[in-house]
This record gives C-alpha cells, sequence and structure tokens, in this order.
C-alpha cells in the first residue's frame, strides 16, 4: 500500500542497550553509555559507502540510506529504506485508448519505500527514544539489527577499544603493572510499547467510544459457508470528557468478572487528542496500560514521496516537535 504523499503516521519506541561478556564470573559488566556508541556510530555511517545494507533475505532488503547528526536537537536522523519484490508493480495507463500495462518490474525488483527515524539518547545512558514514521514496513526490530551490526564493526576497530573493553573488577594487573581488562558486546532490544499510556492518552485528549472484542467461531448462514470469527460490545459516554485511564480500567476489569464478560479479549477505543484529531487503537484487555503505542500524526503542506534518496527537510520538520513528548 503506498503512503499518503502528504501525510505519515509517527510511532514511538524506545530502544534499550545492555551489554554482556564471556566471563562467566562477571554478573554485571560495564558499559559504554549509549550516546558515546551512537556517537561512534554516526562516524562509522558517515564515513561509510551508504546505502549500507541492514537485513537481505529472497524478497526482502532493508537499507541504511542516510544518517545524521543534529547537535541542536540532540538526535541522529536516519534514513531506512525496504524494497520489497512481493509489492504489486504500478500500472501506466494510455491516455488515449485507456489501456492499462504494467509499468515493467522484473521478478528480481522490488518497489522501494523509505521510513524516517529520530534516535535520541536519555539521560540514563542506556536507553533512547526512537521515532518513526510508519508505511515503509520498516520496523524499530530493523533498527536494533543496524545498531548490532554497528557495533560489532566499530569493536574491530582499535579506536574504539575504551568502548568495549573494561577493567578486570579484581583489580588484578598484568606483568607491565597495567590493569587487565575484560571484553564487552552490546545488545539493543526495541520496545513497541513504551510511548504513551492509556491514562496519558485520555488526560490531553478525550474518551470517544469504545468495543470489546472476542473471538467467536459459529455459523452465520445455514449452508456454513459464512462464518462468525468474532463479535464486539459498543460502549459510549454519556460525559465523554470524565472519562480517565482508570476508570476504563476499573470497568472493564470489573466487566470481565459477569459470566457474559469473560469471553472478551481486546479492547478497541477511539479518542480524540489534545489537537482534536480523531485517533484509535487496539489492547489486548489483560494488559490494556502497558499496551497502549504511542503514535501521531504529521501532515505537509506539500507532496512527499514514499521513496527518499536522502532525509527529507519536510518530514524531520514535522517529526522533530513530536520529541517534546517523550520525557528524557
Amino acid at each position: 500500500m503506498p503512503l499518503p504523499l502528504r501525510k505519515r503516521t509517527v510511532h514511538f519506541y524506545a530502544i534499550r542497550l545492555r551489554a554482556y561478556t564471556a566471563r562467566a564470573d562477571i554478573n554485571s559488566p560495564s558499559c559504554a553509555p549509549l550516546p558515546d556508541l551512537l556517537h561512534c556510530f554516526a562516524k562509522m555511517a558517515v564515513g561509510s559507502k551508504l546505502p549500507l545494507s541492514v537485513r537481505r533475505a529472497p524478497r526482502l532488503h532493508t537499507v541504511l540510506a542516510d544518517w545524521r547528526h543534529d547537535a541542536t536537537a540532540n538526535c541522529y536522523e536516519l534514513l531506512m529504506s525496504k524494497a520489497n519484490a512481493a509489492v504489486s508493480d504500478v500500472a501506466l495507463r494510455e491516455l488515449d485508448t485507456a489501456r492499462l500495462r504494467k509499468a515493467g518490474k522484473t521478478k528480481d525488483e522490488g518497489i522501494e519505500m523509505s521510513s524516517h527515524l529520530l534516535l535520541r539518547p536519555n539521560a540514563d545512558g542506556k536507553s533512547a527514544a526512537l521515532l518513526l514514521t510508519l508505511g515503509a514496513a520498516v520496523s524499530a526490530r530493523d533498527v536494533a539489527i543496524l545498531l548490532k551490526r554497528l557495533s560489532r564493526d566499530a569493536a574491530k576497530n582499535p579506536r574504539n577499544r575504551a568502548l568495549f573493553h573494561f577493567d578486570d573488577p579484581s583489580g588484578a594487573k598484568d606483568a607491565n603493572g597495567k590493569p587487565m581488562q575484560y571484553r564487552v558486546n552490546y545488545a539493543f532490544h526495541a520496545e513497541a510499547h513504551l510511548g504513551q499510556t492509556l491514562a496519558a492518552a485520555l488526560q490531553s485528549g478525550e474518551f470517544d467510544g469504545m468495543e470489546l472484542i472476542a473471538h467467536e467461531q459459529s455459523a452465520f448462514d445455514t449452508g456454513g459457508n459464512l462464518q462468525v470469527t468474532e463479535r464486539s460490545l459498543g460502549v459510549q459516554a454519556k460525559l465523554p470528557k470524565a472519562v480517565t485511564g482508570a476508570s476504563i480500567l476499573n470497568a472493564v476489569r470489573a466487566f470481565k468478572q459477569r459470566p457474559d464478560g469473560a469471553g472478551y479479549d481486546r479492547l478497541r477505543i477511539h479518542y480524540k487528542t489534545v489537537a482534536g484529531q480523531r485517533a484509535s487503537a487496539t489492547l489486548a484487555i489483560n494488559d490494556l496500560d502497558a499496551s497502549f503505542t504511542r503514535k501521531e500524526h504529521i501532515e505537509f503542506d506539500s507532496d512527499v514521496e514514499a521513496q527518499q534518496d536522502s532525509l527529507s527537510p519536510i518530514i524531520l520538520a514535522g517529526m522533530k516537535p513530536l520529541l517534546k513528548l517523550v520525557p528524557t
């Protein structure tokens, strides 16, 4: 599905850093600050020949196409693109005859779309806020894979030794009187549900209704060809502004205790953002508050193509104000 040329949906994630070592006697290995690692990775990315392959599969290829640092906003700007051979070829219409033809994509080619990302280190030194435009099939997991690859490459360069080698906690020294050291490696984990809680969404916005959804398997017609797969229960509020995250949680928990409420396992909630825009999210009832991922919509004054070779100032200008919504 092509991206809307004047709109993007921005999803909020978190990237977390973890150090590990082959030394079995070290339970809590030292860890370089994430800002230092990202600074190192940025220099490598800028100095390498882009695009850099991130993930390659028979019908998919994800690449890092651009990487810059914005010192003013204290964030890194990334452009990642994914070519998908399974995406349908575009059709062209001959204007005089109205005849359609395929544009000519071969089986070895894939339609490419791009995702813009902002990566801002947090004050704890071990996590970063990640904002990415959705729609290009680039995921937060792709970012974690990219950082892992850059980490492996950085560890091979002796100039980066201080980021990967730390003094032995025993205080042991070598024959020259220098502290013995051990090496660490780094893992990067993308968390998809660290953005906005249900309570925060309704505190800044306004409840607009919800449906409780239950799985069901039953016949819909006499022949059995049509099957019911789910049923829903719609809920509205007499005073929408009075609805809070806590009141929804309490009401849903109480409803689940009733015999007629036990089968419902999902909640589709609709609300208006502080800007008056309508938004919705489908949540797991057993983990309502934690499963609410923040997303915002941005719109531009001019078209921005779905595929980019370099970072788009128009998209970045729409994304950067959203960084203020995420605490450091």
